[in-house]
């Protein structure tokens, strides 16, 4: 959450900031300390119940935002405000129900993340993958824990998880502080150490000094172009997830990732992809997944959108943003395409598009007070949904359809970060009446 943070706003907004950072993070890690010894009276629930009502009325706003421009077409504003909904149901301490909605949420989300942990050490295996395993195990005994009623009752479930959370992000926010200090003028945020935890190739340090952020030219749009799994095996078959996210087998048996691909008309395009193509069927796609050099390849860079549209198929989703720093990007191009290895899982089309995506988008919210900016995103739900996919794809590996998500999420809190309620209560009455 707290790298995500500084990523947006970037070094150079951040950097005069860091005593209040660095303070500010060992305040955050206190409050969690507190709330940990506070748990037998529960004198400080107060922060979970206004947490769940927030959460609350974020998800009536989002509602009636959705249905008053029309549900059928904003059906995924509809489902997020449900899930808020249901989150500050969840989180508020309702006495009647003894917490048992929370504890059981917590303990399987726990659960669940921490099997996926151990997982992905063994099947991706990443140079981290004995962290990787430890912090997995480590989540198997956090969800012991939610479950049973002791040492911490059900009741108390929802403070025991948010001063987990609150000492974890306290302690990025003082040791990123901390960093951000020795930085060198011009220097990405990413070259700080905590950045070299995610589980694929580190990206080449790109020199920021006089990359101003934005277009090159008013009314740029930077492409986010992805084949999904789905839309790429032919009478793709298997679960709607695991199609959706991973992978779709076709009728031959043929297993098919689907692809993502960067666009900036008109002249840069990104797209990774192995020089031969790796051998995908359903014998040999586990042993691919391995992460290791000795699944490295050769691989090459499409030359444009049109020709890989007309060798392959048109690219059945695209996301377009237009708040980028083009400039930050071609410096990154120039130095990542210096390498073509290939790897399915450390270094394929889709971890290519982020770094892309990281390097256009640092320091995208850095205008302005930084401070504040910091607060409001950390109280924006989209950026919570945006450092979620995040998440999930830097456990395993980023994938299109991961993608797809991160890209129409980054568009939302970078592009549309007018979160006030009134605000957006007020552009669906407009929209109403346009259409009346």
């Amino acid at each position: 959450m707290i790298r995500l943070a500084f990523l947006l706003l970037g070094a150079g907004a951040l950097q005069p900031q860091w005593r209040i950072l660095a303070f500010a993070g060992g305040a955050w890690c206190l409050l969690g300390l507190l709330m940990l010894a506070d748990l037998s009276d529960g004198r400080m629930s107060v922060l979970t119940d206004t947490l769940g009502v927030l959460l609350a009325i974020e998800g009536v706003v989002e509602t009636a935002v959705a249905v008053a421009m029309g549900a059928r077409q904003n059906w995924r504003g509809l489902l997020r405000g449900i899930g808020f909904m249901t989150a500050g149901f969840l989180v508020a301490d309702i006495p009647w129900d003894n917490n048992i909605g929370s504890t059981v949420l917590f303990g399987f989300a726990f659960l669940i993340d921490g099997l996926l942990r151990i997982s992905a050490a063994f099947v991706v295996h990443n140079p981290r993958w004995r962290q990787g395993l430890i912090a997995g195990l480590l989540e198997i005994v956090v969800s012991a824990l939610v479950f049973l009623d002791y040492p911490i009752p059900h009741r108390l479930t929802v403070p025991f998880c948010l001063s987990l959370l609150l000492l974890t992000s306290g302690y990025a926010l003082l040791a990123l502080s901390i960093q951000l200090r020795r930085l060198s003028p011009g220097v990405s945020v990413t070259s700080l150490p905590l950045y070299a935890l995610r589980n694929w190739h580190e990206r080449p340090e790109i020199d920021l000094a006089g990359a101003q952020a934005g277009p090159e030219f008013p009314g740029q749009q930077l492409l986010v172009r992805v084949w999904t799994a789905m839309g790429t095996a032919e009478g793709a078959q298997g679960q709607p997830v695991v199609r959706r996210y991973i992978a779709a087998v076709d009728r031959n048996g043929v297993v098919s990732t689907g692809h993502a691909a960067l666009e900036l008309p008109p002249d840069l395009y990104i797209s990774h992809y192995p020089a031969v193509e790796i051998d995908r069927d359903s014998d040999n796609f586990r042993q691919a997944l391995h992460s290791g050099v000795q699944n490295n390849v050769r691989g090459r860079y499409q030359p444009s959108y049109a020709e890989e549209a007309a060798g392959w198929c048109p690219a059945d989703q695209t996301v377009i943003l237009t708040r980028f720093n083009s400039v930050a990007l071609r410096r990154f191009w120039q130095a990542y395409s210096a390498d073509t290895t290939y790897n399915l899982t450390a270094r394929n089309c889709s971890t290519t598009v982020i770094q892309a995506l990281d390097a256009a988008t640092e320091g995208a919210l850095g205008g302005g007070r930084p401070l504040r900016q910091m607060l409001h995103l950390l109280f924006d739900p989209y950026f919570w949904l945006l450092r979620l996919v995040r998440g999930r794809a830097e456990l395993m590996t980023w994938t299109p359809g991961l993608v797809l998500d991160y890209a129409r999420l980054l568009v939302e809190v970078i592009e549309h970060g007018d979160r006030r309620w009134w605000s957006r209560m007020s552009r669906a009455l407009q929209a109403v009446r346009s259409r009346r």
